[in-house]
């Protein structure tokens, strides 16, 4: 029995541990492997993309009906998707039921142009025609119009066919990205903590911090760039109407959906007005085409303006805290790797690559990578566009002889002012006596 107990500690403490050689091997083809499912699968990524990121959304909505109304979390999240699929059954139906018909309509022109096109071939193919003493053969030049005629016939129907299928295909995307959402919400709570175990015990909790502040990054920019959306959209209506710009209301949805679009959504959506302003012939006041289109460039101008020093800062806050020169090398790079997508997700992507570049530079150097900075050391954040106009305006009115409005003293103060005011009074009643 003692020979036992002896033994069994010996036998827990035993691990075989990886050399340093095996474990560079392990990374290197995990890193492979994952490059290679990548490229494999990389028309899976972006309606995984889109579904996360409409689960990142909708989740909030779903915890209110769980925790306010007590729904379960599937009927939540069945109620949730419901009603999303609602919002887009028109959209999403009408080119699918329209395939088939769109399809025969193409086959049946193109067996009508060939009809055609035989037609012209048995009028051309006639003997040479004589005129002025002159011999004319068509026949050369139906060959070549014919084989012109037979080539944009076949490119314009097939790419109408291909244009049919991809909506079809879309639609079958949709499909996947609706369950994939559905599932997401539904089991968001249990995903998140089976993800927050899976690192060691001696790192989970830098990776559950690190996680969180990721979530805040993408927190702000996407529920941030919803509500800012809706503003712009808002605001660009109610100026165009005021401006008589025509299809106003249409000119504010695209304002509000470009919105998304960083540094060069607000320029784009700008662009059609201006050439509605230069193209139409009612104007404001009986002004020229060109002077109301320097109007409405003004409006979307100021508009721009209140939104970067107004609205943005409070609705968005400091969270990504990016330089837009960075922001714009990130919708470049973006764009090239991802499209639109890619476009869309530059911003909070790179606010997601500075914090967990923080996290590793402060590892490194084995300092506290979630340490908070004293507020001594932060630099006071620069004056807005309305307080550099509010601190104008008085340094002006200042200049011009006019007092600045007081601000109210302690007690103490105002006793001061009142004695030496009253010694002044005394010493002039003295002076006159």
């Amino acid at each position: 029995m003692k020979d036992q107990t002896e033994q069994e500690p010996q036998t827990t403490k035993r691990v075989h541990r990886w050399s340093s050689t095996t474990k560079t091997i392990v990374i290197l083809g995990m890193v492979v492997l994952a490059s290679l499912l990548v490229y494999r699968f990389q028309d899976v990524i972006p309606p995984l993309v889109i579904a996360l990121l409409l689960a990142f959304i909708l989740d909030p909505v779903a915890d209110f009906l769980t925790n306010r109304l007590r729904f379960s979390r599937g009927l939540a999240a069945t109620v949730v998707i419901l009603i999303l699929i609602i919002a887009m059954a028109g959209v999403a139906a009408t080119p699918v039921a329209a395939v088939p018909t769109i399809q025969q309509a193409v086959e049946s022109m193109q067996e009508e142009a060939t009809d055609v096109i035989n037609e012209i071939g048995v009028f051309l193919s006639q003997p040479p025609i004589s005129f002025l003493g002159y011999e004319l053969d068509l026949s050369e030049l139906y060959d070549e119009l014919s084989q012109i005629l037979r080539t944009f016939v076949s490119s314009v129907a097939q790419g109408t066919i291909n244009i049919v299928l991809d909506i079809g295909s879309a639609f079958l995307w949709l499909i996947f990205i609706l369950m994939t959402t559905f599932y997401l919400l539904k089991d968001a709570d249990r995903l998140i903590e089976q993800l927050d175990r899976l690192p060691p015990q001696d790192y989970r909790q830098d990776f559950v911090r690190l996680r969180q502040q990721i979530t805040d990054v993408w927190h702000a920019f996407l529920r941030g760039q919803l509500l800012l959306g809706v503003v712009i959209a808002l605001v660009t209506t109610a100026g165009c109407i005021a401006l008589g710009i025509q299809y106003a209301p249409v000119l504010g949805l695209l304002a509000g959906l470009l919105e998304v679009v960083p540094s060069i959504g607000p320029v784009i959506a700008a662009v059609p007005a201006v050439l509605l302003a230069l193209l139409q012939e009612s104007t404001l006041f009986g002004m020229s085409n060109f002077w109301y289109a320097v109007l409405v460039t003004g409006m979307y101008i100021v508009i721009q303006q209140i939104e970067n020093n107004l609205i943005v800062p409070r609705i968005l806050g400091r969270s990504l805290n990016l330089h837009p020169v960075l922001v714009l090398i990130a919708v470049v790079i973006g764009g090239s790797l991802g499209g639109v997508l890619g476009i869309l997700v530059a911003a909070p992507t790179l606010a997601t690559m500075r914090v967990i570049g923080r996290y590793i530079f402060y590892r490194i150097y084995d300092l506290d990578p979630f340490a908070e900075p004293d507020e001594a050391d932060e630099k006071p954040s620069p004056p807005g566009l309305l307080e550099r106009v509010h601190k104008a305006a008085l340094d002006y009115v200042h200049q011009r002889g006019m007092p600045k409005p007081s601000v109210q003293g302690s007690p103490s103060e105002d006793a001061a002012s009142d004695t030496a005011s009253s010694d002044v009074a005394l010493n002039g009643d003295d002076k006159n006596a």
